[in-house]
């Protein structure tokens, strides 16, 4: 082969190198809530791209509320979401294959807001609280809450999104509301009061799973790959927030709209006190939901009790990326 041809092939390698396109990002529906820090890790994923590092282009859409989300799965408008509480408990008791596969926050971050005349929990009897939806994650905080202190004939009023939860609660319509950072500290800004905090439940050793990863069992058959990138992606965000402080406030001021620093250094204390860094979902944090939602009768106690707790969640996408080295590499 003489020289001028070798470069000839040369040139043309190279050519065809640089023309050819990088693989298409595979598209991703992803429905999430709620617009606080709970949502901090797939904002930062978003902006910081993670997702695009992982081969996804995630069309974010924020739901309400946790069962519109799981809803949407199930009609096929969704494999991945975000969620986790009663709705997930519900859906597979009745025969849905929507399960958790990631852990983000395993406990309650939310907290009661009230007005600031309103000074102990037994003063609830007969006012008017709002949730983001029955059957929320904020609905099923707020009866633990009734449970918790021995509360009885607390109105529980829908709200809607936290836009107009806020709305309602400024109105004078309703005397409190569930909510979570940066909004709670916002609120006591205002001169509300914090009547029940995370503090609290982790005091009364009420532990619970309120969001997370989820995704259709049937999704997931077919589409291991995109589970697995959107783990990935998800707690790479979460490791920018630890790392990028400055960056990460940036984010949560663009999502949350709340632009005081104070309200944001709070916020992201917090956000570092609760955010996991090991995703695996344990048994324990869906046995709580699973056993309350059997005492207010949102199931069949019958049927929640043979069903193994094993069946709301499936930890083998984590244990295939813990045996690549991903989640040592990420924290060391």
């Amino acid at each position: 082969m003489n020289k001028s041809f070798r470069t000839a092939i040369l040139a043309t390698l190279i050519v065809s190198t640089i023309a050819s396109p990088a693989p298409a990002a595979t598209k991703v529906s992803f429905p999430y809530t709620p617009i606080g820090i709970a949502s901090w890790p797939w904002w930062i994923a978003r902006d910081g791209g993670y997702f695009d590092k992982h081969g996804l282009d995630v069309d974010m859409i924020y739901v309400g509320a946790s069962p519109v989300i799981v809803q949407a799965m199930l009609g096929g408008q969704a494999g991945v979401g975000a969620g986790g509480g009663t709705p997930l408990v519900t859906n597979v008791l009745q025969g849905g294959d929507v399960v958790q596969v990631a852990t983000m926050v395993p406990y309650a971050i939310q907290s009661l807001i009230v007005r600031s005349d309103i000074r102990t929990t037994k003063e609830l009897a007969g006012k008017k609280i709002g949730v983001s939806r029955l059957g929320a994650i904020p609905h099923f905080t707020l009866q633990a809450i009734a449970k918790l202190y021995n509360v009885q004939g607390i109105n529980v009023v829908q709200t809607g999104t936290t836009a107009q939860g806020f709305a309602t609660l400024s109105q004078g319509l309703i005397d409190g509301i569930i909510t979570s950072a940066p909004f709670t500290f916002r609120l006591i800004k205002d001169g509300y009061r914090e009547l029940v905090s995370p503090k609290d439940f982790k005091k009364l050793n009420f532990e619970f799973l309120i969001n997370g990863l989820v995704a259709r069992r049937s999704f997931g058959a077919k589409n291991r790959e995109i589970v697995v990138a959107m783990i990935k992606a998800t707690m790479e965000g979460t490791k920018r927030m630890f790392t990028d402080e400055k960056f990460a406030k940036n984010i949560l001021a663009k999502y949350t709209r709340q632009n005081e620093a104070e309200v944001l250094d709070q916020s992201y204390r917090f956000a570092l006190d609760i955010m996991v860094k090991d995703p695996t979902v344990t048994a324990s944090s869906i046995q709580p939901i699973v056993q309350q939602a059997a005492e207010w009768n949102q199931i069949d106690a019958k049927l929640a009790a043979s069903t193994p707790t094993s069946a709301y969640y499936d930890n083998s996408y984590i244990e295939e990326i813990k045996k690549s080295g991903f989640f040592a590499q990420l924290w060391r």
